[in-house]
């Protein structure tokens, strides 16, 4: 019923997503969370506002996850990286973004997920352009901005170059203009810093922790039966990624592409982060959504998907359930 429905490109989705997400993130607001101490400066310029107000921060997360999965909606649809369009990957962003309670709070990568889709929208819409400068800068600025809020995602930074080469034809300018553009962010905080006096605090922080003290990847026994269905759904999204593909737009194609380099360097970005917890899995929604979406919208039997996904939900109210036990 619920696949059936966003499949479709009806605007009361626009009402009826962010009430579904409520029922994900209705105890978040009352419920307590971790400290996240890994403190880039741009995070930790925004978190101390909500020092003390766990429930005010878990709304505000609730409201960019919210923005985010029609942000990516909009990028899938607007730039025609699936076959037609739907409200499926708002859906399945909201789906995975909910997916455990570590995530119903404001956490770094949060932040930074809103810059790495500016960042992709920016490049995707540079096609065919005859010139892209200020999409270049734009691009490299957002990710740069992005690993201020969260250092791993520097890793991020070679989607550019990436992005360059699906979509564009070689200019070294724009290579040259997207270098300055991861600069300057830098260059503000640094400058910010130093004129006042603040380097030993910049200095002090840790980008990541070498050592193996860090936290586990699971926190409950619904955790296992919620990954399992996940990893179900996306090796099935997997399998049919490829599947009619050549008869797909080339720009369809390159979006796909784009979307699995970020799988791979997202997947690198894990081994930089100072915690292993589902929320530093973040990025992975991203191209998760736009796959599962795929694999939907591909579907003959319509059953079959409504089947899979009711039992995604299963899984994630199981983990939900537990985890605040």
């Amino acid at each position: 019923m619920l696949i059936r429905f966003f499949k479709n490109n009806s605007p009361s989705a626009f009402i009826i997503l962010p009430l579904f997400a409520l029922f994900f993130w209705v105890p978040g607001f009352f419920a307590a969370h971790d400290a996240f101490d890994f403190g880039m400066p741009f995070y930790t310029a925004v978190i101390k506002w909500f020092s003390g107000s766990g429930g005010i921060a878990s709304f505000v997360a609730y409201v960019l996850v919210i923005a985010q999965a029609f942000l990516l909606n909009y990028i899938v649809n607007e730039n025609e990286v699936l076959s037609k369009p739907s409200f499926l990957p708002a859906l399945l962003y909201i789906v995975f973004m909910s997916s455990d309670t570590a995530q119903l709070t404001l956490y770094p990568l949060l932040f930074a997920n809103l810059f790495i889709l500016l960042a992709i929208h920016k490049l995707v819409s540079s096609y065919r352009k005859d010139t892209a400068f200020s999409n270049s800068f734009d691009a490299a600025f957002l990710l740069s901005v992005a690993s201020l809020f969260y250092f791993p995602c520097v890793v991020f930074f070679p989607v550019l170059y990436v992005g360059f080469i699906l979509f564009r034809p070689f200019n070294w300018r724009e290579w040259v203009i997207a270098l300055i553009g991861i600069v300057v962010p830098f260059t503000f905080v640094f400058t910010y810093f130093f004129w006042n006096d603040m380097l030993g605090s910049l200095w002090s922080i840790q980008l990541f922790y070498p050592n193996p003290q860090r936290s586990k990847l699971a926190t409950s026994d619904g955790f296992y039966v919620m990954l399992s269905v996940c990893l179900l759904m996306v090796s099935l999204a997997f399998g049919k990624l490829f599947t009619g593909l050549s008869d797909a737009s080339q720009k369809n194609k390159k979006g796909i592409l784009l979307l699995l380099w970020l799988t791979g360097l997202a997947l690198l970005s894990v081994f930089l982060s100072p915690e292993i917890t589902l929320r530093n899995f973040s990025v992975l929604a991203i191209p998760a959504a736009v796959f599962c979406s795929n694999y939907f919208l591909k579907m003959k039997r319509t059953q079959l998907g409504e089947v899979l996904f009711f039992m995604l939900m299963i899984a994630l109210f199981i983990n939900h359930l537990l985890s605040y036990k």
